[in-house]
């Protein structure tokens, strides 16, 4: 398994409508298995491997929970809004990078803890994202020589690999990009006529990937996510969502999409049959870009395969190996059975 490439995925930043960097890893890694690449106009990547059988359409996105530049004050302070959920408790103190002119670290602004003893009223409050500031430790003449209005603004976290699990940012969805391009890499004969998708911007409201999904018109689109697990302590079991250590989730409703139920059952049987960990997951909360694909031209059949990452839209997220691992292999056996995909 490539964990270096997972490290650098999840190391580079890709912010919704800034995910060329990401693009171009993709781009690098599959360049010699697929026989096209292209580009869209939204910026989403298409590779096309051929093949005999469905049309199938693999969907990881590129972009990450991030910030953009919206004013820089007079001492230099310099202000951001969100792009994507982000819960303002875990933006204070937080280093973040400006990729300016050059990049430059910065810490959130926080009140000194000092400052609001006997105050726990103020202190228990979280300070809207857009009220925060971000101080650079420069002085406003050279914030202003890199840093601009509309600069995009990510996470300052480094990759770290405990042995059985990885720490890092933006594993929604980098570990879905890293799992297709390895999935892809691996399969001995993808058993249908097979494009991946490295969709744009679903961070913003799932809008790349209907756009690729036109141009594509699939006969069947899975979407690789790393999705939001709550498998911690104190959580009572039914809301415990995806746990780790269980393998992929193979889902069955979130809050917009109800997945083809036959693909699903076909998907369950698969790991079943390969001995692959899976769980199936009903919920209503959170989603994938299925959900803006399934209502796409004349409508598409789709699951969607995720791993669960505790501490989702953080600074810091962390996976179990063995998890991405067993997303793999269920995607791969997929693609090489998926010519025996039942009908609706």
């Amino acid at each position: 398994m490539n964990w270096k490439l997972l490290e650098e995925l999840s190391n580079t930043p890709g912010a919704p409508g800034h995910e060329e960097a990401i693009a171009n890893i993709f781009k690098r890694e599959l360049e010699n298995i697929a026989t096209e690449i292209e580009t869209d106009p939204m910026g989403n990547v298409i590779a096309h491997i051929p093949g005999d059988g469905p049309q199938v359409e693999l969907d990881a996105h590129t972009d990450e929970v991030a910030f953009i530049v919206s004013n820089i004050d007079d001492d230099g302070f310099v202000r951001v809004q969100p792009l994507g959920g982000i819960d303002p408790r875990v933006f204070y103190a937080q280093r973040l990078v400006i990729h300016g002119k050059k990049d430059l670290i910065g810490i959130v602004g926080a009140v000194p803890p000092h400052l609001t003893r006997g105050k726990e009223t103020d202190r228990d409050k979280s300070v809207p994202i857009e009220d925060a500031f971000i101080d650079l430790g420069l002085s406003a003449e050279k914030v202003r020589e890199s840093v601009s209005v509309g600069d995009i603004v990510t996470f300052h976290s480094v990759f770290h690999d405990t042995g059985e699990a990885v720490i890092g940012k933006a594993f929604d969805d980098r570990v879905g990009v890293f799992a297709m391009i390895e999935a892809a890499k691996n399969v001995k004969k993808p058993a249908c006529d097979l494009f991946l998708v490295a969709a744009v911007q679903e961070e913003r409201g799932l809008r790349g990937a209907p756009v690729a999904a036109y141009k594509i018109n699939p006969d069947i689109a899975i979407a690789i996510e790393g999705t939001l697990a709550n498998d911690l302590p104190d959580a009572p079991a039914h809301k415990r969502l995806a746990c780790q250590g269980y393998g992929p989730e193979i889902r069955i409703t979130d809050r917009l999409a109800i997945m083809d139920r036959s693909l699903v059952r076909f998907l369950g049987e698969l790991a079943e049959r390969k001995n692959i960990p899976h769980q199936f997951m009903v919920k209503s909360v959170g989603t994938t870009n299925v959900s803006s694909i399934q209502t796409t031209a004349g409508g598409v059949r789709v699951a969607a395969i995720s791993v669960a990452v505790r501490y989702i839209h953080g600074p810091n997220g962390l996976v179990n190996k063995r998890d991405i691992e067993n997303q793999i292999a269920l995607i791969k056996a997929f693609l090489e059975n998926a010519d025996k995909t039942p009908p609706r």
